[in-house]
């Protein structure tokens, strides 16, 4: 009796997928009895309903008869006074594929999208630090950092696979460390990647170099395009030559460059060009030194918050330069450029420091 039930209910599904009622579970459960060799009752099912059908000529117009239709279609285009004769097998054989494919196309596909991720764009949080100010931020993974004045920061609000910001400007970071997922750094043309460590960038857009300093840790530099230019430790820093393509690697006192975070503008024996570049960042001014003998001196000096007069006036006083500071002008809109400080050798004063 169980085995009638089951054969009952069996030819019911397979009537009720014929009036196109099952919905996508039933017609998977149903290709799958279809699609096993070893299931006699279905095949016998199958068997005896379409020779039922075909014998009572009471086949559907909805389901068979555009079958039967395309198949003697098929005949007459292909043969010329010729009389085929197309056994039931045949006939069983092009109808249970008609009834198979759709059944398995409608499994494939269930799975193919059950089994999916489902694609979630990506959405990104941005820190623009106003001119003057210093900003700290918290990256989703725990790492934290500094932004400096007029830098902006892009980041994903959560990380996904990967750990991925993009900067402009200047930028510390306490990178927190995964040895599985590193942390990437892009600026417009390095990528700097680390596993957990301080250091920090500069990349300002309007500058025709990009630096990095390493603190702590160890940070693997390379182009855009992935070819690697040096692996960086702690007191070092890389500086590249945007236009020229070439970059240096030197090692330097990293708190000097860091320091900025707390406020302190930190000279140690450095150069003319090198303090003139740093007062310009840290001021946004332009700072430009417009004699070659001033490249034979040093500065060595701490500021805290100091405005840049005052800077300037203890360089006057503890090197041999002077500076001028040219009229600003302003633009159709009214808008002035940035200050210009140009620093020339003090002939004077040459005997004082030698």
């Amino acid at each position: 009796m169980q085995l009638e039930a089951m054969k009952e209910q069996l030819q019911h599904i397979i009537q009720e997928y014929s009036a196109g009622k099952l919905n996508l579970k039933e017609q998977i459960e149903l290709s799958g009895q279809l699609a096993d060799h070893q299931n006699r009752e279905a095949e016998q099912i199958l068997h005896n309903d379409w020779k039922s059908a075909l014998e009572s000529n009471l086949i559907s117009d909805r389901d068979l008869k555009p079958v039967l239709d395309r198949v003697h279609h098929r005949i007459r285009l292909n043969e010329t006074n010729k009389v085929v004769r197309l056994t039931f097998m045949q006939h069983f054989q092009r109808i249970a594929a008609i009834l198979i494919f759709p059944l398995l196309l409608s499994f494939l596909a269930y799975f193919y999208f059950q089994d999916k991720p489902t694609a979630t764009p990506t959405s990104f949080a941005e820190i623009e630090c106003p001119m003057g100010v210093r900003t700290k931020f918290q990256l989703p993974d725990g790492s934290t950092g500094y932004l400096n004045s007029g830098s902006r920061l892009k980041y994903p609000v959560q990380f996904n696979g990967e750990r991925k910001v993009e900067l402009s400007g200047e930028a510390f970071f306490d990178v927190v460390h995964n040895a599985e997922i590193p942390f990437h750094v892009n600026t417009r043309n390095l990528d700097i990647k680390v596993l957990g460590t301080t250091f920090n960038v500069i990349a300002n857009e309007d500058e025709q170099t990009e630096e990095i300093v390493l603190q702590t840790g160890k940070v693997d530099v390379s182009s855009r395009n992935g070819k690697q230019l040096a692996v960086l430790s702690p007191n070092e820093q890389l500086i590249l030559d945007i236009e020229k393509r070439t970059f240096t690697k030197n090692e330097i006192e990293a708190s000097q460059y860091t320091s900025w975070k707390e406020g302190k503008l930190v000279f140690r024996n450095e150069n003319m060009q090198q303090v003139a570049r740093r007062l310009s960042r840290w001021y946004n001014a332009e700072v430009v030194v417009d004699d070659r003998l001033l490249d034979d001196y040093t500065f060595h000096a701490t500021f805290i918050d100091e405005p840049l007069d005052e800077v300037l006036k203890l360089l006057s006083i503890t090197t041999p330069l002077s500076y001028k500071e040219e009229k600003r002008q302003s633009d159709a809109d009214g808008v002035f450029q940035k200050r210009k400080i140009v620093l020339k050798i003090n002939q004077s004063k040459i005997n004082q420091f030698r």
